[in-house]
């Protein structure tokens, strides 16, 4: 049996099926590119959110990475500002490396093994038996809390945009050293992304700050990369349990004397 449908059923069907075979069209973005700030408002972000980290306490699981050397750690880590810095080292099976303290420009490494404190050019020789390499953290101390190293110390020069507008990169000099640092910092959140430290034609370290996370209403970056070109190493350093601005004292810092030798 033939079967006739209406003329405007078919018109119909036709229409659909012209339209269901359309290319599809993705919408077009609508969010708007950042604004480039001036070089006085970036300096001031950074400057603020240096100030509203005072502290830091966290666990940290910690690789160490090069030239023959492939190391891994879990580690207790106190930051206080740019003043005081303890990290314990313990191996896999929870047992103590070490404990390295900076404090006041002074720093200071307990050597388990011996029940004493080491200080002066002994703990470079420690530091290094233990985590494979050593590390000077008066250069160091400020990432571990996602601040920018010496930014007292950094006259800014010129920001510019990498080639999609995420992030904002800022070349400064430290005017006391006459080292240049590149900043990069997210142009959106004003977060701190990366760093390069460059004396003369030559590159010293970079860093890299990824993963943040909130904690008490703040962005906390819980992982962080140095890379040392010098040595052709990396570390790598994850956080977990942050906590921020607990008023830390610098009794923390401190050793027992009668381990002093």
């Amino acid at each position: 049996m033939r079967i006739s449908l209406p003329p405007y059923v078919v018109v119909g069907y036709l229409l659909v099926f012209i339209v269901s075979c359309q290319p599809k069209v993705l919408p077009v973005s609508t969010e708007a590119k950042p604004e480039m700030k001036s070089l006085s408002s970036l300096f001031s972000e950074l400057e603020a959110r240096k100030s509203a980290i005072q502290d830091v306490k966290a666990f940290v699981r910690t690789k160490i990475s090069g030239e023959n050397l492939n190391q891994s750690f879990r580690q207790t880590l106190l930051v206080k500002g740019d003043e005081a810095m303890r990290v314990d080292t313990y191996s896999l099976f929870r047992q103590v490396l070490g404990v390295l303290i900076y404090e006041g420009e002074k720093t200071l490494m307990y050597d388990p093994r011996k029940n004493r404190v080491i200080s002066g050019e002994a703990v470079w020789e420690s530091m290094h038996r233990v985590l494979g390499t050593y590390i000077d953290f008066r250069d160091y101390i400020s990432v571990f809390s996602g601040g920018i190293p010496h930014l007292s110390h950094l006259q800014m020069k010129v920001a510019k945009w990498n080639s999609d507008q995420t992030v904002l990169q800022i070349e400064t000099i430290n005017q006391k050293t006459g080292e240049r640092v590149e900043i990069g910092i997210d142009a959106y959140t004003l977060l701190p992304k990366s760093l390069l430290l460059m004396r003369g034609t030559r590159e010293i370290y970079r860093v890299y700050w990824d993963d943040y996370k909130k904690v008490d209403e703040l962005d906390f970056a819980h992982k962080v990369v140095i890379e040392i070109k010098s040595k052709n190493q990396s570390i790598i350093m994850s956080f977990s349990d942050v906590m921020i601005n607990q008023g830390i004292s610098l009794d923390a810092f401190e050793l027992a004397l009668g381990l002093m030798n």
